[in-house]
């Protein structure tokens, strides 16, 4: 049986507290975030945890926790790596940890020893910092970087530059007009989202849904697009645009996801290839830019089939 990682509950709290006793990591403090916490379960027996303590856009990791029987099956990595995304996903720039015995094993993800005094003020004052771990517990810190998040109509502006910077480039429609905010504002219909990636506040790139075709059996299919600023494109923004698109194309009910892809465009194609995404066929001369006929791939995602994989 294939073991899952999933939200703890509240009635998964004892049996978190003795998965870390036995693992000799405090308990102290775990109970009032246990809304943030993950458990992996084995035929419905927690024997893995990650938990995270939110402090505004800081956010303390703690309770990583793999049963005996469990180890050297990856599975701490597996819970720490969803740790993070979901620190990303509440809105975290920063993680902290403390540890005693781990020290090499969190830096394949990006932490670095911090000296505890350049730890953010909220995250000090924790229970972890405070009393549950000895002062001789090693400070860790990873900054997150480009976060995703649902992008409003106050994000309108900055999404039609990055739009305009792909018509204007070439890479990716057949659109040749550049767009207005009043344009993209118009998306914003209750019914389709459109998310944004963002780094220090600035939206870098955005992925968005709409129609895919007016008759009502096609009401859970929807089309996408894709688009990340010229400075940003190959360094992550675009993965972290469709993987928020995904989840809330899912939350809105989609069960489809299509569109049509240049068929030169290598870097779009593998990035959806990565995350699941089928290429169906390839339509010949579907469209002219600049006086060139172009051929798309068209590519799909069944949406429930990605969430399960």
């Amino acid at each position: 049986m294939s073991i899952e990682i999933e939200p703890a509950g509240p009635g998964d709290l004892p049996a978190l507290l003795d998965l870390l006793g036995s693992s000799g990591l405090p308990c102290d403090g775990l109970g009032e975030h246990l809304a943030s916490a993950l458990v992996a379960r084995d035929g419905g027996r927690v024997v893995g945890s990650a938990a995270l303590e939110l402090y505004g856009d800081a956010a303390l990791l703690r309770s990583v926790a793999v049963a005996q029987q469990q180890r050297q099956r990856r599975l701490g990595e597996q819970l720490v790596q969803r740790a993070i995304d979901l620190a990303r996903q509440r809105g975290a720039a920063e993680v902290y940890l403390l540890t005693e015995t781990a020290a090499e094993f969190f830096p394949r993800f990006g932490f670095q020893p911090v000296e505890r005094a350049a730890v953010t003020p909220a995250v000090q004052g924790s229970v972890e910092f405070t009393s549950a771990c000895p002062a001789s517990a090693l400070a860790m810190r990873l900054a997150l970087g480009p976060r995703a998040r649902a992008a409003t109509p106050a994000d309108a502006a900055a999404i039609a530059a990055i739009y305009n910077q792909g018509i204007a480039d070439r890479v990716g429609t057949f659109e040749t007009r550049p767009r207005a905010p009043a344009d993209i504002a118009a998306w914003f219909d209750g019914q389709h989202p459109v998310v944004v990636v963002e780094q220090g506040g600035a939206p870098i790139a955005f992925a968005s849904t709409s129609t895919y075709r007016a008759r009502e059996c096609y009401a859970g299919i929807a089309e996408f697009s894709v688009y990340v600023a010229r400075d940003w494109r190959g360094r992550g923004a675009g993965r972290l645009a469709m993987r928020a698109l995904i989840d809330a194309a899912a939350e809105a009910g989609f069960w489809k996801l299509v569109s049509r892809v240049f068929v030169e465009n290598a870097a779009s194609r593998a990035l959806l290839g990565s995350l699941g995404f089928r290429e169906v066929g390839v339509y010949e001369k579907h469209g002219q830019l600049d006086g060139a006929w172009r051929d798309v791939v068209i590519v799909e995602l069944l949406i429930e089939a990605n969430l399960n994989r």
